[in-house]
């Protein structure tokens, strides 16, 4: 009985022609959407380009949707946790370690570091 792997034969046909039926039903629909479209060796249908007529006749829903997409990442932003607290101090311990903490944290309670067991203070003493 002979190997199906050594003769691939009418199947790799079999996908090329699909292929090409593929790109070429790609091109039709791309001429009709107002696209130019070129045939590139060995890949086909693919260098496809805007008509200066189609870009402006498009050119309201274009900018419509160049809104909208704003307008939709603003809105996707306000999603998520919130927008980070800027309000962060600078703050140091005896032993000069540092870090960063929100002001109401390092109000509630002493922030103590475990090298020196000395408080966190902010670094700027006026605030």
């Amino acid at each position: 009985m002979a190997s199906t792997l050594s003769n691939p034969g009418p199947a790799v046909n079999c996908c090329l022609t699909s292929h090409r039926r593929i790109n070429r039903r790609y091109a039709q629909l791309a001429v009709e959407l107002g696209l130019e479209v070129t045939s590139v060796q060995p890949i086909g249908w693919s260098a496809t380009t805007v008509r200066a007529a189609t870009a402006s006749a498009y050119a309201g829903q274009l900018e419509d949707l160049a809104a909208a997409l704003v307008l939709w990442r603003r809105q996707e932003a306000r999603i998520g946790g919130g927008p980070r607290s800027r309000n962060l101090l600078a703050s140091s311990c005896g032993c000069g370690r540092r870090i960063r903490v929100a002001k109401t944290t390092l109000a509630e309670a002493p922030i103590v570091c475990g090298r020196c067991e000395q408080p966190f203070q902010p670094d700027d003493q006026d605030l």
